[in-house]
């Protein structure tokens, strides 16, 4: 049984390997943790020097004192891709803190560095804390081992295919707390709650990272192969999310790129100025944050381009381009009136990283961001469907949390994305993707399907070019209309290229009636893409996610008219036809396999493809990146499980490398 808790430790845990001045640590935990098959001391030391094994500890100490108060014993073997979980301790004290967690995360990460598939390991039958543990982060028993022990205990074995998370597990994701780097523990001169902070030679020597770990780099100095800059890029491949990335630092030297920030911004800065204030001759920007509320849009720019912790933006107040540098500069320069807002900042930005401990007690392997529209008129996802997703991020011990478009600036406090608005290029979705993408933080949708998807010329082509089956279409610009009208049959349908939810799509009768529909369409639009128009009672919508078949809809169409949804003038009112879920394996097979044809030329994401059931075999007739999700509807066959299984796979994003 897990003792209580009555104190909570001062210092966060940092994860790393083993070194051979931690044996005495962890012989001690090792001493408390087992009675029997206890690892000895020259049983560790094997360890350390074996290549097959990888020793990892949970360090709680300060600088240069070691406080070993969890370890992970991984070993590989020769011609196989499986791996063993040979031990795993936690110091009574920090039980039930997520350390474990912390710790399988970084075993498996090993496993799947040194290419293995799955990870095995033996628990006791009455372990019930450890059977629990692994029980969460999708370990199946797969053997009975009576009488295992020393002692005689029973045992079981467990397994864990890496690249396949089970709907109703979380992976074993934590990203650890986050790191402060410095060159002097002194050039900090306050705390940060939840954050480590360690010496720029300690993190260049360690080597082991904590996949996703939020990493602040406030050393000295970021030329180029400075101490500075080496930091940043080993973090990167080491997998986490440092701020401000290596190419970060070169992008500030790029003059380029200084000259076209500088154009800009400037008029920002002008406009600000005119409003009541004294004029600097400087504008400090912390986090994306700055002291003078005048500025502060300016300072989120800034940031945006050039995400470094300190940025200040030198001004010119007699020059008509009144940004004359942007520089990065270190924490020693910044004097001591302004160390109050530079801690305000830092604390507000990893507000978000911290995991804290929930009414029942365990953090969140994970924090979630689902994006949506409350305003929206025609969203992705309902309320209810909303709701739910919430709900399955909570079942797979995950947390997510709705955020809407002005929260751009805080993407990065979390660990995954999932949009639910609709998407476009030109579109703060598409910013949101690809600020994602950017953070190293997975995206349903990411920005390759929303620029795949949303573009019906490139899916026109796309889809001609592996032969999978569609409507004829063709793509024109204004010059052909008299060409089209003499190629096509009527009626045929006349598309933008980046219309949706019915849209941007017309129906035309005639030669002539295109000529007078393409002739305005063509004012928001270079080309346009025509299609063979095939008549049916419903469409089928085939879920996509990640390659295989999620749900199979028919959606019929709206009274009276052509297509699912009948838009009204007003651009408010809309009118739908009826729908009717049904399991995957009841809609044709033909219909469901083409849909993935289709699907997996966009990715590995969640789509929709919408086919037409003809007396010529099945037709693609789009692709969506963003397809509906409501309550009541896509989800009356799986339930629950559709929600499940589509945050899991979101989850899952996390732990891959």
């Amino acid at each position: 049984m897990t003792p209580n808790v009555t104190s909570t430790p001062s210092l966060p845990v940092i994860i790393r390997n083993a070194t051979r001045s931690d044996l005495d640590g962890l012989c001690a935990l090792e001493s408390g943790s087992f009675t029997s098959d206890a690892i000895s001391r020259s049983g560790f030391s094997r360890f350390l020097r074996q290549a097959s094994a990888r020793l990892l500890v949970a360090d709680a100490g300060e600088s240069g004192k070691p406080d070993i108060v969890g370890y992970g014993l991984l070993l590989l073997r020769a011609n196989t891709t499986t791996a063993r979980i040979y031990s795993l301790a936690i110091s009574d004290n920090w039980r039930g803190k997520g350390l474990g967690t912390q710790l399988l995360a970084g075993l498996e990460n090993l496993a799947m560095d040194a290419g293995c598939v799955r990870i095995r390991l033996e628990v006791r039958v009455e372990n019930s804390n450890a059977r629990n543990l692994y029980d969460r982060h999708g370990y199946q028993q797969i053997a009975d081992l009576p009488g295992y022990y020393e002692d005689g205990a029973n045992g079981i074995r467990l397994q864990h295919d890496l690249y396949d998370i089970p709907t109703e597990r979380s992976p074993a994701v934590a990203t650890g707390a986050p790191l402060i780097l410095v060159d002097r523990l002194k050039d900090l001169p306050f705390q940060v709650p939840g954050a480590r902070i360690m010496r720029v030679r300690e993190y260049l020597a360690l080597d082991h990272g904590v996949r996703n770990r939020r990493v602040i780099n406030l050393c000295q100095s970021y030329e180029y192969l400075s101490r500075g800059y080496y930091c940043s890029l080993l973090a990167a491949a080491r997998s986490e999310r440092v701020i401000p990335e290596a190419d970060v630092l070169l992008d500030l030297n790029w003059k380029r790129l200084q000259k076209t920030a500088r154009a800009e911004m400037s008029p920002q800065i002008v406009e600000a100025l005119a409003k009541p204030g004294d004029h600097p001759t400087k504008i400090d920007v912390f986090f994306g944050r700055t002291v003078d509320k005048r500025f502060r849009d300016i300072a989120q720019r800034a940031f945006d381009q050039f995400r470094c912790p300190i940025l200040r933006l030198h001004l010119n107040p007699s020059d008509k381009k009144i940004l004359r540098e942007i520089e990065a500069p270190a924490l020693s320069q910044l004097g001591a009136e302004d160390l109050p807002a530079f801690e305000s900042a830092i604390r507000a930005y990893l507000r978000g990283r911290v995991r804290k401990p929930a009414a029942g007690g365990n953090p969140p392997s994970a924090l979630v961001a689902i994006l949506h529209d409350p305003d929206a008129v025609l969203p992705p996802s309902d309320s209810d469907a909303l709701a739910l997703f919430i709900q399955a991020a909570s079942d797979l011990g995950a947390k997510a949390e709705l955020i809407t478009a002005k929260d751009f600036h805080h993407l990065s406090e979390f660990d995954a994305l999932l949009i639910r608005e609709t998407t476009a290029l030109d579109h703060h979705t598409y910013r949101f993707a690809k600020r994602a993408r950017k953070e190293g933080i997975p995206v349903i949708d990411d920005p390759d399907s929303i620029l795949r998807c949303t573009n019906k010329v490139y899916l026109a082509e796309l889809l001609r070019t592996h032969r999978i089956p569609a409507p004829r279409s063709m793509i024109f610009d204004k010059r052909r209309i008299a060409e089209i009208g003499q190629q096509f049959s009527f009626p045929s349908v006349l598309k933008v290229p980046d219309g949706c939810f019915s849209r941007g799509v017309r129906k035309v009768k005639s030669p002539e009636h295109l000529a007078e529909v393409a002739t305005e369409m063509f004012k928001n639009s270079e080309l346009l893409v025509i299609q063979e128009y095939v008549e049916t009672t419903f469409d089928w919508r085939i879920g996509v996610l990640g390659g295989e078949p999620l749900f199979a809809s028919r959606y019929f169409m709206a009274p009276g008219h052509w297509q699912i949804v009948k838009h009204e003038d007003d651009g408010k009112s809309f009118e739908e036809g009826g729908f009717e879920t049904v399991a995957v394996e009841d809609a044709p097979a033909d219909i469901v396999s083409t849909a993935l044809a289709a699907a997996r030329l966009m990715g590995d994401g969640l789509y929709g493809v919408d086919m037409k059931e003809t007396p010529h075999g099945p037709m693609v007739i789009e692709v969506n990146d963003n397809p509906n999700i409501d309550g009541g509807v896509e989800d009356v066959v799986l339930g629950m499980d559709l929600y499940r299984r589509i945050i899991a796979h979101l989850l899952g994003k996390i732990a891959r490398p």
